[in-house]
C-alpha cells in the first residue's frame, strides 16, 4: 500500500485483478483527503502499528463480500477513505454521510483519478435515494452512534433501499469497558458517549429484515461483539417482490 503524496498516485488496477473475496483497503496517499470533522480517524490509518491495525478492521469487512456488484451504495463515506477501494468492486458507488461536503469530497477523489456517483449530505435514518436502488450497501463504524429506536429506522433505511437479496456489510468496534480503555489510549477519550449499540445489537435490530450470512471477528477467532471489531454480512429476503428503480 502507498502512503507517500498524492502526486503521481497512479488510477487503481480493474477490479478484475482482485479475486474473489480479496478485495483490500488501497490506502490513498496521505495528505490526498481531508477529514470531515475533528473526530474524523483518517489520520490514524498513517500512524505506525495502529494503522494496521485501522486497516485490518476494514480489510476484515471487505473479506465477506462476494466480489463485483452493480450498484453500491456507503453509509458514512466520511472522508472519502473507502470510495476509492469500493469504486473497483461495483459498477457504480454513492455515499451518503451526515457530516461531509460531498464536492469537496469528490474533488480530491477525482485528483486520485477516482470517479464515483452520487454523493449526499443526510442521515442513515432517512437515506436520500430511491427504494430497491443497490445491490450492496456498506456501513462500517456507523451504527454503533446510533441508539436502539436510530438503529431500527437505520436498519429499515438499508432494507428499503437494496433490491431483494441485497447484501448489508456493518462493521461495528466492540461496545464494552475494555474498548473504551483502548480508544482512550489513542486519544478518544468518551467514547462511551458516542458508542452505544455493539454487532448484538445490530443482529437482533436486523431480525426479521435481514437473515445473517457471514460474520468475522478481528483478531481471527475473537468472540463475536468481545473481539476489538466485528464484521457481519447480511441478506434482505430474496423473495420481496420488485426490482431496481431509480436507474
Amino acid at each position: 500500500m502507498r502512503t507517500d503524496s498524492a502526486e503521481g498516485w497512479p488510477p487503481a488496477p480493474p477490479f478484475a485483478r482482485f479475486r474473489r473475496l480479496m478485495l483490500r483497503l488501497d490506502l490513498p496517499p496521505r495528505g490526498s483527503l481531508a477529514p470531515n470533522n475533528a473526530v474524523d480517524p483518517l489520520k490514524y490509518y498513517y500512524v505506525p502499528l495502529i494503522g494496521r491495525v485501522f486497516t485490518a478492521r476494514i480489510d476484515l469487512g471487505l473479506a465477506l463480500l462476494d466480489g463485483r456488484c452493480g450498484q453500491l451504495l456507503e453509509i458514512g463515506y466520511g472522508s472519502g477513505l473507502l470510495l476509492p477501494t469500493l469504486s473497483r468492486a461495483a459498477d457504480r458507488v454513492d455515499g451518503v454521510d451526515l457530516a461531509s461536503d460531498p464536492e469537496a469530497v469528490r474533488g480530491e477523489l477525482l485528483r486520485l483519478g477516482v470517479t464515483v456517483g452520487e454523493l449526499a449530505k443526510g442521515d442513515a435514518c432517512a437515506l436520500p435515494f430511491p427504494d430497491r436502488a443497490y445491490d450492496v450497501v456498506v456501513a462500517f463504524s456507523i451504527f454503533e452512534h446510533l441508539k436502539a429506536p436510530e438503529l431500527s429506522r437505520a436498519l429499515a433505511e438499508a432494507h428499503r433501499v437494496l433490491v431483494p437479496g441485497g447484501r448489508l456489510l456493518v462493521g461495528c468496534p466492540a461496545v464494552h469497558r475494555g474498548m473504551n480503555l483502548a480508544f482512550a489510549a489513542i486519544g478518544f477519550r468518551g467514547i462511551d458517549q458516542h458508542h452505544f449499540s455493539s454487532i448484538h445489537d445490530v443482529l437482533r435490530a436486523a431480525e426479521g429484515r435481514f437473515t445473517a450470512l457471514k460474520r468475522a471477528t478481528w483478531p481471527r477467532g475473537a468472540p463475536l461483539g468481545w473481539a476489538p471489531y466485528n464484521a457481519v454480512l447480511l441478506q434482505k429476503a430474496p423473495g420481496e417482490e420488485g426490482g431496481r428503480t431509480g436507474e
